[in-house]
């Protein structure tokens, strides 16, 4: 398949359109080559492996080359130019460029070149799960959130806490307990969260071992931590990430409420639609029957005469062809006999071979050369003795 290029450009931004996350991403790098226009700054975000062409309005705050910062937006496309860029809707400013987040840093890359945040790896997540595992606090509104929720949009849901400590000492080796737990266990999914909080209390999260538990999980993992604008490694490492807990709780679950009345409507129209084309169809149907059956009789009497005569023009027509193909038959065969090269070879003649095929120059052999003469009744061998050239 061909297409133009604006057909392909269009095609890809529709591809952004439709991604929810492309839409709604929080993306932390350094600020550099920072460009300001009468209606905002041009400026690239980048980290030691990957750059991205941003731009944010007057009305944002002003984004420092050299500096960390958060820009919260979406991926746009743009078709004339084929072109990427982000538009920021927020710019935060990041005090993260000392040890603590170095070392985020080189987590992340390590865990990223190890293939743990690679999509391809991820599990479909089930969006009506019967059974769903909570890792979170047992105080805190996450749980409550997400039972609340699920139970209002899905009340078959069976909601199954394990009970951590979401931060602070021994709060990832709590939470990776409680991840294997529900990967051995029969949940249909597992969610992983908490509330919001300062980059000190989300760091357990950051944990090469709770992201690694995440990304080694059997079942598919949904993070819920912090906020929109906060991003941790276990969001990278999870099936999905949703913003919220609530929303974790909308991904797993089916609203049963909205579903039924969706299927009761479509039946209705079904049932209407049915009855209608019945009540409208059935005279004509009748009318229709009674015009069959009359005309089936004439029908029969029309085609044994067509067929009759159809029978008999074939018949004829078969043994005009049949005579022909004889008569050619026999002609192509005088002809191939003439061409029969077995009987110039019982005239007498013969031809001759050697290990290079058939010789047809006296320029092909030498003297010494092992030949075959070939006849009628068969073959003999023989050897050059003598070599005349004309």
């Amino acid at each position: 398949m061909t297409i133009s290029v604006s057909q392909l450009n269009n095609y890809i931004r529709g591809i952004f359109d439709m991604d929810g996350v492309l839409n709604d991403l929080s993306v932390c790098g350094e600020v550099t080559n920072v460009k300001k226009t009468y209606n905002g700054w041009y400026f690239t975000l980048k980290d030691d492996d990957a750059a991205v062409n941003c731009f944010c309005y007057a009305n944002s705050n002003e984004p420092v080359a050299g500096a960390m910062a958060v820009a919260e937006g979406q991926l746009n496309y743009f078709v004339k130019g084929g072109t990427l860029s982000f538009f920021v809707r927020r710019l935060t400013s990041t005090a993260n460029t000392g040890a603590a987040y170095q070392k985020f840093v080189e987590l992340r890359d390590k865990l990223g070149k190890e293939g743990l945040f690679d999509e391809a790896r991820k599990q479909p997540v089930p969006h009506s799960a019967r059974k769903i595992g909570v890792v979170t606090s047992e105080t805190g509104a996450v749980i409550h959130d997400i039972e609340n929720v699920a139970l209002r949009r899905q009340p078959f849901s069976e909601i199954v806490l394990y009970p951590v400590k979401v931060q602070g000492a021994g709060a990832d080796a709590e939470i990776v307990d409680g991840i294997e737990y529900f990967g051995k266990s029969d949940v249909d999914v597992v969610i992983v969260g908490r509330g919001g909080g300062s980059n000190e209390d989300l760091s357990v999260f950051n944990s090469e071992i709770v992201v690694r538990a995440i990304a080694e999980c059997p079942k598919p993992t949904v993070s819920a931590v912090g906020h929109g604008v906060d991003f941790t490694l276990s969001d990278f490492a999870a099936d999905k990430r949703a913003v919220t807990p609530s929303e974790a709780a909308e991904f797993v679950t089916l609203d049963v409420a909205r579903e039924k009345l969706r299927i009761l409507a479509r039946l209705d129209k079904v049932e209407n639609f049915v009855a209608s084309q019945l009540s409208q169809n059935f005279g004509n149907i009748q009318n229709d029957c009674k015009l069959l059956y009359l005309g089936v009789g004439r029908k029969v009497q029309n085609c044994e005469s067509t067929i009759g005569y159809s029978l008999k023009t074939v018949a004829n027509a078969a043994l005009s062809i049949f005579s022909r193909t004889e008569a050619e038959l026999d002609k192509s065969s005088a002809k191939l006999d003439k061409l029969n090269p077995m009987k110039l070879l019982k005239r007498g003649y013969g031809y001759v071979t050697s290990a290079d095929g058939v010789v047809k120059s006296v320029a092909q052999l030498q003297v010494g050369t092992e030949i075959t003469v070939n006849l009628h009744d068969g073959r003999v061998g023989a050897r050059v003795t003598r070599k005349e050239e004309k």
